[in-house]
C-alpha cells in the first residue's frame, strides 16, 4: 500500500518511469546514457546506440545482455568494457581505431564482430580475433563472422590467424593473402 501511494505521488508529480522508446529517444537525443537507462535498455534484443561516444564499465555490463549491439561512435573502450561486451552475440564497434591485446582476446568471444575502424592489428590480436566462432541456433550452425574492412595491411602470420574465421570481411586488396591460407 505504501509503495502504491509513493508511485501515485511520483506519477502525479511527473516522475513516472520512462518507456523503452522514451529511454532510447532520450539517450539518442542527449548522446549520453545513465546507468539506469543502460539497465532499462538491456532488456531489448537489438540496440543501436551509435550516438554514444563513451560508456562506463557498469553500463557496458548492463548492455552485455543485448543480442545485437551497435556502439559505432565509441573511439575507445577499457579492458573491463571489452570483457563485458564480449557477451554480446553480434557486436559493432566500428569507431574503435585501436584495441589492446586483452581487448582482442575478450572480443573474440563474440559470434559476429565488426571492428572496421581498425587500420592495423598486432600478430597477437590477429591470433585472438581468429578465434571468432559461430554458435548453434535451433540445430542450425551459424558460423563465426568478423569484419575488419579498415585494415590497410597484414602480415603473413596475421593472415594465417584470420583465415580461421569462417566469414571474414576484409578489404579486397588483402583478401588474396587470406585466401592463400584458407586453401590449406
Amino acid at each position: 500500500m505504501k509503495r502504491l501511494l509513493i508511485l501515485i505521488v511520483l506519477v502525479l508529480a511527473g516522475c513516472r518511469e520512462q518507456t523503452l522508446r522514451e529511454t532510447l529517444n532520450s539517450v539518442k537525443d542527449s548522446r549520453t546514457i545513465t546507468d539506469r537507462q543502460a539497465e532499462t535498455l538491456s532488456k531489448v534484443g537489438s540496440l543501436f546506440l551509435n550516438s554514444l561516444t563513451s560508456i562506463t564499465n557498469e553500463q557496458a555490463e548492463s548492455l552485455s545482455t543485448v543480442r545485437h549491439l551497435e556502439l559505432n561512435s565509441l573511439t575507445s573502450i577499457t579492458d573491463q568494457q571489452a570483457e563485458s561486451l564480449s557477451k554480446v552475440r553480434n557486436l559493432e564497434l566500428n569507431g574503435l581505431t585501436s584495441i589492446t591485446n586483452q581487448q582482442a582476446e575478450s572480443l573474440s568471444q563474440c559470434k559476429k564482430l565488426h571492428l572496421n575502424g581498425l587500420t592495423s592489428i598486432t600478430d597477437l590480436q590477429a591470433e585472438s580475433l581468429g578465434k571468432v566462432e559461430g554458435y548453434l541456433l535451433y540445430s542450425l550452425s551459424v558460423e563465426g563472422y568478423l569484419s575488419l574492412n579498415g585494415l590497410t595491411s597484414i602480415t603473413d602470420a596475421q593472415a594465417e590467424s584470420l583465415s580461421k574465421v569462417e566469414f571474414l570481411y576484409i578489404s579486397e586488396a588483402l583478401q588474396p593473402l587470406i585466401d592463400k591460407y584458407k586453401k590449406r
